[in-house]
Order: C-alpha cells, then structure tokens, then sequence
C-alpha cells in the first residue's frame, strides 16, 4: 500500500497507475477494435435491412449481442483491463471461423461481404498485435502494489 494522497485519500501508487498515459499502440488498437465494430455493425444492418436477414451473419438477437460484448471488450480495454485484452483474443480466434466461406462469398459474387469478413479479423488481428506487444504489455501490467 501507498501513502495515502492529501487531495484524492487515494495512495501514492494509485495515483501514479491513473495518471500513466496510454500508450500510442493501445490508442490505436481501441481505435482498430472500435472501427471492427463499426464494420460488424454495419453488416448486421445491411444484412438484416436489405437482405431481410438471408445473407451471411449471425442473426439480428446474436448479431446485437455480440456487438454489445465487442463495445464492452473495448471499453475494458481501454481501461486497462488484462480480462478485455484477453477477450481481444477470444474474439479474433471466433473472427477465424467465417474466413473459411470468403472463397465462396467470393465466387458467389458477394465481394462486399467477403471484403466486411477480412477487414473485420484484419483489424482484429493487428489491434491484438499492438496489445500484447511493445509498451503495452508493460501498461496492462498489474502494478506491484496491486499485487499484494
């Protein structure tokens, strides 16, 4: 335990650990994630609005939730949170799955979706990358005092 602060009551290492700024690499993969977001979301509404629900994809209940749980990985992450670094690799094993049909999306003529299923664990791949390497496996490292 820190020495308690006299402005906050919280200690010394507490503080230190908050005011530690977020390194460039966790930026920038909270920003990839939250693009892959953007990109699940926006297939779920266009296969559910134009395509009624008949093209690839999870279904509307599953397709929500699943990206309710990626907003919620990508806030955990951006906290600082080693559980949503590690769901970053849940989620990047589970974004491997429908790689597997890209060659018949491909051939089938439906390049949109096939593009939205390779970008999608693209950005996945490279945020998960940019999370367990460089400075910031040091920034999700519990610090000493937290330890105890």
């Amino acid at each position: 335990m820190g020495i308690p602060s006299s402005q906050s009551g919280r200690s010394h290492n507490e503080l230190d650990f908050a005011q530690r700024r977020r390194p460039l690499r966790v930026v920038s993969a909270v920003i990839l994630l939250s693009v892959a977001l953007i990109t699940s979301g926006t297939a779920l509404f266009v296969n559910q609005l134009v395509f009624h629900g008949s093209g690839i994809g999870p279904g509307l209940s599953l397709g929500l939730a699943t990206l309710v749980i990626q907003a919620v990985i990508i806030w955990l992450v951006a906290r600082g949170s080693q559980v949503g670094r590690a769901l970053v690799l849940v989620f990047l094993v589970l974004a491997t799955l429908p790689l597997g049909m890209v060659s018949r999306l491909m051939a089938e003529g439906s390049i949109v979706s096939a593009g939205y299923t390779v970008v999608g664990f693209l950005l996945k791949a490279i945020a998960a990358v940019l999370l367990f390497t460089g400075d910031s496996r040091r920034w999700f490292a519990v610090p000493r005092s937290a330890a105890k």
